[in-house]
Parts: C-alpha cells; structure tokens; sequence
C-alpha cells in the first residue's frame, strides 16, 4: 500500500491505524478493515485482493437488527413506523452522510479518483466496517461492538425524536395504555360511571367517576376529581371517555403511574 505517482486512489497509502482512530475500534484482524474499504474495481485490477461486497452484506443485516432493536423498545410505535424509521435510518443516503463525517472516502480503495467515489460506494464501505467489526469481535460481544460505533452517530438520539413526534399524534386513549404497560407490565382495565341526559335519539352524556383495577390488590381504585366537568355535556360517551382519560394521565402521573 506505497503511494505511487499515478493520481489513482488505489495509490495512496491507507492509514488504517488512522482509520481505526475515526471508527473508535481496533481490530485483531486488521485484514478485514482492508478488504472492508476495498472496492470491486480495485480488486478486479489487483488479483488476490478481495472487495467488501460479502462484509457488506453481513453489515447490512447486523445494522438492520440493531436498529429494529433500538424501535422496538418504543412502544408508541406500530409495526409501519417503525419499519419507516428503520428505512430511514439504513438508507444510503444516510450511512453515506456517516461515513463522510468520518472521513471514509479518504480511506477507500478504488480505481477511481477520490472525488468520483459516489455516495452509494461510501454506504456500503460504512456497511462492510460494520460487518468487519462484527466478525472480528468474540461472539458473545459482537452486536454491542457494532452497536458501539453506530452509536457515535447519536442514532438513539435520532430515533428518541422520532419517537416523541410519533407519541405527539396519537389519540391519548393510546399513550395511556403504552405508558400504563410500560410501568406495570400488564393492561389497564377502566371502569367508568356514566350519566345521560335528553331524549333517547339526542341523548348527551358525560363521566361521573373514573377507577382503575389495581395492579397489586385486583380491586377497582377511584381515581378522585377525574370526572366531567359539572357543567359540560358530551354528545357520545366516547368523547366524555376522551377527556377523562385526559385526566386520568395528569392524575396516573402524579402518581408514577402505581395504584
């Protein structure tokens, strides 16, 4: 790997201890980094070298399980937004914007000149490093290594503010529900007292008490001052459940959402 005359990138010496700087790993097997930033125009030109095509590969799925992972444990999210935030996350655009912020095209080896080398070859030399890692690690720690240099790209972080724009959109009967089983690990069963008032085809109704099913004892707890308003009438008994729930998660978080 001397540096030559010719202008090439497969010319210009690779500093992999530099590159295991920027990717915070130092890897046993410094082979795998060199095939993972090997390009297949290089290998073509040079026999016996091998391209990162199969890391890329491995790579693609272990950042794939990671992230569905990472959504997974927001449970304010379904099964389509979280495959959309996964897509978003692993899209080459993306990994390519990270391997820039890395410095990555200064480390590829290709045929072509270092400013022709594309976003999508960038994508998936990021992809292959990944899979380096993971081979070159003891399985037992193999996703937390990968997980590790994802991290550096604040890919929680990133999947936190999705998530809490997600939680901003659904209906508050769902995230009573999510926040409840989250802390009690078990579904809230709620019982409401109604009253109605009017003829029987333009009846309005509203809530009188609202009580929960304990976690801890089985038996129904009222929830005290979570009713309607004395003077507030609703048109059907869902709209009169909407705003008692709405009270009921002011009053479910004063108490750390134990009963």
């Amino acid at each position: 790997m001397e540096k030559k005359s010719k202008t090439g990138t497969e010319n210009i010496k690779v500093d992999l201890s530099k590159l295991e700087e920027l990717i915070g790993y130092r890897f046993k097997n410094i082979a795998l980094l060199e095939e993972a930033i090997t390009t297949g125009s290089y290998s073509n030109e040079h026999p016996g070298s091998s391209n990162y095509q199969r890391l890329e590969f491995l790579g693609d799925r272990v950042i794939s399980l990671i992230l569905a992972e990472e959504l997974f444990v927001s449970e304010s999210l379904d099964e389509g937004k979280m495959t959309i935030l996964r897509s978003e996350l692993e899209n080459n655009p993306r990994l390519a914007e990270y391997g820039e912020n890395i410095g990555l095209k200064n480390y590829i080896r290709a045929s072509e000149k270092r400013e022709n080398i594309s976003p999508n070859v960038i994508a998936d030399v990021f992809e292959a490093i990944c899979g380096a890692i993971y081979l070159d690690t003891e399985e037992s720690i193999r996703i937390n290594e990968v997980e590790n240099f994802l991290q550096r790209f604040e890919v929680s972080e990133w999947i936190k503010e999705e998530t809490l724009k997600a939680e901003e959109h659904l209906p508050i009967g769902t995230l009573f529900v999510n926040k409840f089983q989250k802390i009690n690990r078990s579904n809230p069963e709620i019982y409401f007292e109604y009253s109605s008032t009017g003829e029987e085809h333009h009846k309005r109704w509203r809530i009188e008490k609202c009580s929960i099913k304990g976690t801890q004892t089985g038996e129904y707890i009222e929830l005290k001052g979570v009713k309607s308003d004395k003077n507030k009438w609703y048109l059907s008994k869902q709209n009169a459940e909407t705003d008692a729930i709405k009270q009921a998660y002011e009053y479910m978080e004063k108490k750390r959402w134990k009963l």
